[in-house]
């Protein structure tokens, strides 16, 4: 079973994989937030720099794009290219509904036609590697039923399947039955998505699901960063823990110094990732309060270096 990193937008960027990769641990695939484009522009040129390869030392992510029309595939694709990329992820899972409502992310699953259009357009001229992560439907699960004939027809390398629909977002729990009902009619690899918070989370997928080849996590590592460690049955003292923790934040801070100017977004940023992260320390949430009201950098670091000493 391969492990892939969840592309987080505005957690796990290049800043947090590049840190994570040098001091917890590997995945064996990585995923970047998703770059929208519209009509052939891009919304914000500034995500592309998460993929840029100075960004990107030791892993090269996924590069995930975010859009519905052949145009803006064709400018992705291209830049990816240029990148030196291989693989690049169409996005059909966002379920927020600054996306969905410009019928992008899951907010495009309703739409089987635009869907097989799409495919069409960038099958019939693709260059690279292509694989789809999406959401069981954007209401129903039922709409993966129409999603499937017309998957199948296309040489996808793989299909990331989030176990939930676009408008519970990430509430609820996760639909385990529909998945593996649903999953087992493709003809591609499959990879799941969704609340793996465990091992025994790993375990349940194989068991329900035994031909799903890799599952993503998200939220779960950003909770557990040694969630990895304990799903591959490395042991590892909780004193290394800290020792390891503190060296992974104090090179996000390196890193966001050179992403934003000044200490106040620097510490929004985290703040951000320890809304999950402070569910790793039996003190969490007191960690979480100092956090808050840090009004420094210099503050932040005394947290990260004499605070965090109680990991679960």
């Amino acid at each position: 079973m391969q492990l892939y990193l969840a592309p987080l937008q505005g957690i796990t960027d290049w800043i947090f994989r590049e840190a994570f990769y040098k001091h917890i641990a590997q995945f064996d695939k990585t995923f970047s937030p998703y770059i929208r484009i519209e009509k052939g522009e891009f919304i914000r040129k500034s995500q592309c720099n998460d993929i840029l390869p100075e960004h990107n030392i030791y892993q090269k992510p996924v590069a995930q794009f975010l859009g519905n029309d052949i145009k803006s595939f064709t400018v992705f694709e291209d830049l990816c290219i240029q990148l030196g990329y291989t693989e690049v992820n169409i996005n059909l899972g966002c379920p927020f509904s600054k996306v969905t409502n410009h019928k992008l992310g899951s907010g495009l699953l309703p739409h089987s036609t635009d869907i097989q259009q799409l495919l069409e357009h960038i099958f019939s001229k693709k260059k690279l590697s292509i694989s789809i992560k999406c959401r069981l439907g954007q209401e129903e699960s039922s709409e993966f039923e129409t999603l499937i004939p017309i998957f199948n027809q296309f040489p996808l390398f793989e299909i990331i399947i989030h176990a939930r629909t676009g408008i519970m977002q990430y509430k609820g729990n996760v639909l385990l039955t529909e998945y593996s009902h649903l999953a087992s009619q493709l003809k591609h690899r499959v990879c799941y998505n969704g609340d793996i918070i465990h091992p025994s989370d790993i375990l349940k997928i194989q068991d329900i699901s035994p031909y799903t080849h890799a599952c993503m996590i998200g939220r779960g590592i950003i909770k557990n960063p040694f969630l990895l460690h304990e799903i591959r049955n490395i042991t590892i003292s909780k004193k290394e823990k800290i020792h390891i923790l503190q060296a992974f934040h104090l090179s996000i801070i390196e890193y966001c110094s050179q992403k934003y100017s000044g200490d106040f977004s620097i510490l929004k940023r985290l703040e951000e990732m320890w809304t999950l992260h402070h569910e790793a320390f039996e003190d969490g949430k007191k960690i979480l309060k100092q956090i808050k009201k840090c009004k420094n950098i210099a503050q932040y670091k005394n947290i990260i270096l004499h605070s965090i000493d109680s990991i679960i």
